[in-house]
């Protein structure tokens, strides 16, 4: 679960909705594994300046769907 991890890491103050999102919609579950790979491939490509500027564009894209899921949880409430 290095996805709910680095999600957690980078939205500490929304562990819980991560977590029970995570667990129960397979298209936010999809979207954390996604968020998980790109920010491996950052890391692969760090010093490349063109490539990790690519993957840290992904991940600032799968940041902000991950921020739309939770808003609209907490709509949902």
């Amino acid at each position: 679960m290095e996805e709910v991890t680095l999600l957690i890491r980078r939205f500490p103050a929304h562990e819980f909705a991560v977590r029970r999102l995570y667990a129960s919609d397979p298209e936010f579950k999809e979207v954390c594994e996604h968020y998980a790979t790109a920010t491996r491939a950052l890391e692969c490509w760090k010093t490349d300046e063109d490539k990790a500027a690519e993957w840290g564009e992904m991940i600032k894209e799968l940041e902000d769907e991950v921020l739309e899921f939770l808003a609209a949880t907490a709509r949902a409430r």
